[in-house]
């Protein structure tokens, strides 16, 4: 039977410390360890600044699990007590466990759960939750960027629902030349990204360069080709995300077995980089070593040139009081 954790809401929706909703996520019987952490290449990866890159684990001992905390920045915590890095302790069904501000149910092994999210998924619906409370922030917007005449950006503001490009009145984004047909492409925002499809069009559809045959996703900054008009997509969710995986801290030496997958090409241009920033909330739980403007090691570094200064300052004293 699989394992299942329970990730619980958080008490502020959108504040970048939990689910907007509780999500149940399952692994296979077969799983011996659980490594969780801001890392993408880990078994749980959890986007949120104020998890360490490897926080903690779960291992199978047998029959039983064990919890352990991987010296985080945050600590770990079950049923309210912090765990002493690196001492694992038995972990029962029921019990609380919370990173950082993070907080899910250990359910143990059970019999598989309608609804339940898969690990390849879990980060992009977690990243939705993030924005949930700012959906302005979070909508995706088409952008003409040259070969037909301007319109304002499309805003694909309804989840699931179907967008039409093309030289149509009736289209939700209406490209003006006789090379494009009245309904060329279609935009799908879904709850984990945007897709573009080719519906029946003479000139076709081009995403980066390369023929649309099918409905394809679509990436923060892709551009789309329809005729003679270039089209520019920008997503903020995926854009954190790609933008979060990339700057997480890689495995060092000797860390856990899978190897890091290396982060997506970034493709927004250099005027939508603020808007890959997470949340201030989000922003501001992270671990300190995370934080802008920090430099490891500074502290150091006073101290050594301290102590120099106050040697020298102990050599003169001497050198006067025998010259007297």
């Amino acid at each position: 039977m699989p394992l299942r954790l329970r990730m619980l809401p958080s008490s502020a929706p959108g504040d970048g410390a939990g689910a907007a909703e509780e999500r149940a996520v399952e692994f296979p019987d077969d799983a011996k360890e659980i490594r969780i952490g801001r890392r993408p290449d880990v078994e749980l990866p959890l986007p949120y600044p104020a998890l360490s890159g490897l926080h903690a684990r779960l291992v199978r001992s047998d029959d039983s699990w064990q919890i352990e905390d991987l010296a985080s920045t945050n600590g770990t915590r079950i049923d309210g007590e912090r765990l002493a890095p690196r001492q694992p302790r038995a972990i029962a069904p029921g019990a609380q466990v919370t990173l950082g501000q993070i907080t899910f149910v250990f359910d143990g092994t059970v019999g598989a759960v309608a609804g339940a999210e898969r690990t390849a998924t879990i980060a992009r619906r977690l990243v939705s939750d993030l924005f949930a409370a700012s959906p302005d922030m979070a909508t995706p917007t088409l952008t003409i960027v040259g070969g037909v005449p301007p319109r304002p950006p499309l805003r694909l503001e309804t989840t699931g629902r179907r967008y039409v490009a093309g030289r149509g009145e009736t289209c939700d984004l209406q490209l003006l030349s006789d090379e494009i047909s009245r309904e060329h492409a279609e935009i799908i925002r879904l709850w984990d990204g945007v897709v573009v499809g080719d519906v029946g069009s003479k000139n076709g559809v081009w995403v980066n360069d390369a023929a649309v045959t099918e409905r394809q996703r679509l990436r923060d900054g892709d551009l789309i080709r329809i005729g003679p008009a270039t089209l520019r997509l920008s997503d903020p969710a995926d854009r954190y995300l790609r933008d979060f995986e990339a700057r997480a801290p890689q495995p060092q030496e000797g860390e856990g077995t899978v190897e890091a997958p290396a982060p997506a090409a970034a493709t927004a241009p250099l005027d939508a980089a603020a808007d890959a920033a997470p949340p201030q909330a989000a922003l501001a739980a992270a671990p300190a070593e995370d934080r802008p403007g920090r430099r490891p090691g500074g502290t150091r570094v006073a101290i050594l040139v301290a102590a120099i200064v106050l040697i020298a300052i102990g050599v003169v004293i001497v050198t006067l009081a025998l010259g007297g």
